[in-house]
């Protein structure tokens, strides 16, 4: 449960803690192979992939909201703070961003890479996450835990090794640039919105209630980012070429069961994430994406009766002792 401490301050109980990174895992887990069985035989999307990232923060808007308004009705309006200033409000610009851009590169990198590579190659993330962590949070890494980064970025790059190659040689090289390169775009943006979005959330907010000891309900500084959140997925509908044609129709037209059920379980997953970097932080929401990895490759080795290929097994294994030892030290 979420406790209010003398000062007003909110504290979370460790199993609830806990809980929260094992449904982060599930999730994620969900999330990633719903996606991939959204695909048609071809590996193509039969609909607008613009519309999921949008979806998403709609339905998470929704839930804040809902989650803010029963937490006023059970608590009561005097000790549920709605601070609010311009400024504060545009500095959820930035992570929104972040995350939007972040969650469009998802799908391209499972169309190029396919869902236990990107699960794998999404591990790049905790390495911009430490860098970004220094920039907003003023927290130095040690050394040992700077190997550790190290050493996951050498297990991501193991993956590859062995990669079919053959006919099509040169769809291939394209499909392996265009990949990596939303693998490195989507590492950057999800780093710096996950980072400035635990400084938000860990924030006391206005300076009136840092003097009360009194800060602001996750739920309403939700609502905020996930306000932007719709706003930059609107943008994108209205530029994506196919949207012109969908909006004399429908716009989830295309749309079947897995890709609904990828909506909710990216909502649910926000929400989570969110509850991990204001009473957690980033590093164990990188540890929850690592092993959401190690079940992704097995799922998907035996969904495809396949044995699971000798380089994703090093893959894994070099990123879990990275993993151990960024943890240890």
């Amino acid at each position: 449960m979420v406790c209010t401490t003398a000062d007003g301050t909110s504290e979370s109980h460790p199993s609830l803690k806990l809980t929260s990174c094992v449904l982060l895992l599930f999730f994620s887990v969900s999330a990633t192979i719903f996606t991939e069985a959204s695909k048609l035989e071809d590996g193509t999307y039969p609909y607008n992939t613009f519309v999921i990232p949008c979806a998403v923060e709609a339905m998470k808007l929704v839930a804040s909201s809902a989650l803010f308004v029963r937490e006023r009705v059970a608590r009561g309006e005097s000790q549920t703070r709605l601070g609010f200033t311009i400024r504060g409000f545009a500095a959820y610009a930035f992570p929104a961003f972040c995350y939007f851009v972040s969650n469009n590169c998802m799908f391209y990198i499972i169309w190029y890479l396919g869902a236990s590579t990107f699960q794998i190659m999404n591990n790049l993330k905790v390495l911009s996450t430490g860098v970004f962590m220094r920039v907003f949070l003023n927290r130095k890494l040690s050394w040992m835990q700077w190997r550790a980064l190290i050493m996951l970025v050498i297990g991501c790059m193991v993956t590859r090794l062995g990669a079919e190659t053959g006919e099509g040689r040169h769809v291939v090289d394209q499909s392996f640039f265009a990949g990596y390169t939303l693998v490195l775009v989507s590492a950057v943006a999800s780093g710096a919105g996950g980072a400035f979005s635990e400084q938000l959330l860990k924030a006391k907010g206005t300076e009136q209630q840092k003097l009360n000891g009194r800060e602001d309900s996750i739920h309403w500084k939700n609502m905020q980012l996930y306000m932007f959140g719709m706003i930059f997925g609107l943008v994108s509908l209205r530029m994506d070429a196919k949207s012109e044609s969908l909006a004399r129709q429908n716009l989830f037209e295309g749309f079947n069961g897995f890709a609904y059920a990828t909506v909710a379980t990216l909502a649910i997953c926000g929400l989570l994430v969110s509850f991990i970097l204001k009473y957690l932080d980033n590093v164990a929401k990188c540890f929850c994406a690592a092993l959401s990895m190690l079940c992704v490759a097995l799922l998907d080795s035996a969904m495809k009766h396949e044995t699971i290929p000798l380089r994703v097994v090093l893959g894994m294994l070099l990123t879990g002792l990275a993993l151990e030892q960024y943890s240890l030290s």
